[in-house]
């Protein structure tokens, strides 16, 4: 499949020049990471939340780390829940299962996007697929998230072995 067509349009209509890195399948924003052979802290995924309205949200960190709902919970001053994936499926209607890009923005999303993204030079995200990603510079990121809400909204994840 490649680039969701979504995805491709919205980098295209926000002039942002980007890459496409092939990789064996791999499910999973952390071991795609290990798979494509990208650092975890340059991978950045996006997590999608909704609340009592179901109005969604995405959070986009790194992949080495999870979101901190109780603090999203209140700098957002909602209750949010995990997004089940059916409802992920119909919101990202031409990515496969699971391989969700992380600019929800494009879907129509609101985002907000973690601090510890800022540090580095080069970001990897999913395509929409789970054998492609797209590479970006950290100036065309920070473009696309200059309207968004950013915080520290989550902490290294403890993995073992890894």
């Amino acid at each position: 499949m490649g680039v969701a067509i979504t995805l491709e349009n919205f980098l295209k209509t926000k002039d942002v020049a980007f890459d496409v890195l092939e990789h064996r399948y791999a499910e999973g924003s952390f071991n795609t990471a290990r798979c494509a052979d990208v650092p975890s802290n340059n991978m950045v995924k996006g997590v999608v939340f909704r609340d009592e309205d179901l109005h969604y949200t995405m959070a986009i960190v790194p992949a080495s780390h999870r979101v901190l709902r109780h603090t999203l919970n209140q700098i957002l001053d909602r209750r949010l829940q995990l997004a089940d994936e059916e409802e992920l499926d119909d919101i990202f209607f031409d990515c496969e299962h699971g391989a969700i890009p992380s600019f929800g923005q494009a879907y129509g999303i609101n985002v907000i996007w973690d601090d510890q993204l800022q540090g580095a030079q080069e970001l990897w995200l999913e395509a929409g697929d789970h054998e492609h990603l797209i590479h970006i510079h950290q100036q065309d990121f920070n473009r696309l998230m200059a309207q968004h809400m950013h915080e520290t909204i989550s902490c290294e994840r403890q993995r073992n072995g890894a």
